[in-house]
């Protein structure tokens, strides 16, 4: 039997031609799938030309439409089209607003055509007053919303049409004034305490330090409780104290102050 040995140099050039053949093709094909997508992205028929805003009060349409129409202007890595409506940062644009605007409390930004993206804003309502560290440091309030946020300078009122509180603040953005539920519950006990005494109002509600609670009125009385107390435990104390013998057939105009902080154990001072 014969054999015939093939020059292997030969085919070897071959092989490592055929690859490189290979590695080109793929590298051509990546080029043009890429420049695809790139003329893809700027192609007018799926690029944003209006901004929709809906629910936003506090803040002009306009200003907020010229902010998104800044965040989609530009390319990412100077080739695929922000304005893409498939490609715009929708997630940084809704971030981006709620930090801009604190009085903003939720942005959902969308897509409503291929031309059209629609930002709805919901805001915060305020329910109160939130004015310094302490009553005697009182300074220019902000608004503070139902979940405890101060998110924005309030105007001067009138006395009554929002309850003044005091307190720390948190470094947040928004700042908080109390964890939600407690906030809640001492809002609900003041409403409970002005509906009791009608005659009477609430000049502040303080919280200190040491999580104590002083709601004055307007005839100079102070209602005195830790803060960790339930609103309608406290309600409930203050009503029997009110029915006990220091205070009954007496204003509160007589007493300085009734203090809840010991437990069953009541303490007040007359004038």
């Amino acid at each position: 039997m014969a054999r015939v040995d093939l020059p292997q140099g030969g085919l070897r050039r071959r092989r490592r031609k055929r690859r490189w053949l290979l590695v080109i093709a793929a590298l051509l094909l990546c080029l043009v799938g890429i420049g695809g997508v790139v003329w893809l992205s700027h192609a007018p028929f799926l690029r944003i030309t209006a901004v929709e805003v809906l629910d936003a009060s506090s803040v002009a349409t306009s200003t907020i439409a010229s902010y998104v129409e800044q965040e989609i202007s530009g390319a990412y890595l100077f080739a695929f089209a922000r304005s893409n409506i498939f490609l715009y940062p929708r997630q940084g644009i809704a971030q981006g607003l709620l930090q801009r605007y604190p009085a903003f409390r939720a942005v959902e930004v969308r897509a409503k055509d291929f031309h059209t993206i629609t930002v709805k804003v919901a805001e915060r309502k305020p329910v109160a007053l939130w004015c310094g560290n302490a009553p005697q440091t009182a300074g220019s309030c902000l608004f503070l919303d139902e979940e405890s946020y101060a998110y924005a300078p309030a105007p001067t009122f009138s006395s009554g049409v929002y309850t003044s509180y005091y307190g720390a603040l948190s470094s947040s953005t928004p700042p908080v004034y109390l964890q939600t539920a407690q906030f809640q519950s001492l809002a609900a006990l003041v409403v409970t305490l002005l509906q009791k005494k009608s005659t009477d109002t609430v000049v502040s509600v303080a919280v200190d330090e040491h999580d104590d609670v002083r709601v004055r009125f307007g005839s100079g009385f102070t209602l005195l409780f830790p803060i960790t107390d339930n609103g309608g435990d406290v309600f409930e104390r203050f009503s029997l104290a009110l029915t006990a013998a220091p205070f009954a057939g007496k204003a509160l105009t007589d007493f300085e102050y009734l203090d809840l902080r010991f437990g069953d154990k009541l303490y007040y001072k007359q004038r």
